[in-house]
């Protein structure tokens, strides 16, 4: 027997799942599109079965957390659950029917996780550790849209790092410029058009402080060493500005040389941005 669950993961970047999205507001057959603090939101997954045996009462199981890189089952935010029976080679796309509500402490700004599996014809691994990259059955999306000040251009945003192993790491973070195409496969489910107009970000980086103007720090393109206490969570920001009316920002946690965890931001210029029109993906 076969019996191979997957929730895609995005490309080039893993953190930018299609297959995992939200709805704002009180109907869950709403117009996709991103957490909205204060107001109720709900999960959807497309879950595949690759495999050549059909699946009956999968479970797919939904989580939230604060932007952050390297979260595990144990430090994520658990939502609820769904089932799901799927034929092989099925599709089918599942909503979580616990709707939760973002808080005003991170200003809507979420990663949403997903993970798909049977207990007995394909269990997950042992590990709490999501292993987005390397495991089939669960995808992340990690992306928030920043506007920028109408006269500053400026933007930041708070994040944190999670250490999730027993002892001691030291963490690389960088950021990575994309484009804008890197998206167009979750035009559907992130509720707003991609900006037509270019843009490029300049000085770029990290500091400590969660809200920039509180603070004399000079940004770090690169922060290296960065040394999280076993279990523990550091919080950064990322700040910059905006020439022009989009750009794509990337940040990427890597140990020892390897990419180990990632979130991205829309930076859009100030009252730039377009709703999408209604309609689930």
């Amino acid at each position: 027997m076969s019996v191979q669950l997957e929730i895609q993961d995005g490309s080039p970047h893993w953190w930018l799942s299609p297959d995992v999205w939200t709805v704002p507001g009180d109907d869950p057959e709403g117009a996709p599109g991103l957490p909205i603090a204060g107001q109720p939101c709900y999960m959807w997954a497309r879950v595949h079965n690759t495999g050549t045996d059909v699946v009956a009462n999968a479970t797919v199981r939904f989580y939230w957390a604060n932007p952050s890189v390297g979260f595990d089952r144990t430090s994520a935010n658990y939502i609820g659950s769904a089932n799901v029976t799927l034929n092989s080679g099925e599709t089918k796309e599942v909503l979580c029917l616990v709707a939760w509500q973002p808080v005003f402490v991170n200003n809507g700004h979420i990663c949403v996780l997903a993970e798909a599996f049977h207990n007995t014809s394909d269990p997950l691994p042992a590990s709490p550790a999501f292993n987005v990259p390397t495991d089939r059955h669960v995808a992340q999306r990690n992306l928030s849209v920043l506007m920028t000040a109408p006269m500053k251009m400026a933007f930041s945003m708070a994040f944190e790092i999670h250490n999730t192993e027993r002892k001691a790491r030291q963490f690389t973070l960088k950021t990575k410029v994309g484009e804008m195409a890197e998206l167009r496969p979750l035009v559907k489910t992130i509720g707003r058009q991609l900006p037509t107009g270019r843009g490029k970000v300049t000085n770029v980086g990290f500091i400590k402080a969660a809200v920039p103007c509180s603070s004399d720090e000079r940004p770090q393109p690169i922060v290296e060493r960065l040394e999280v206490a076993p279990g523990g969570r550091v919080g950064l920001s990322i700040t910059g500005e905006l020439e022009g009316e989009a750009a794509l920002v990337h940040v990427i946690q890597e140990v020892d040389g390897k990419e180990i965890g990632g979130l991205s931001a829309v930076v859009v210029k100030g009252g730039a941005e377009t709703r999408v029109k209604k309609g689930k993906a």
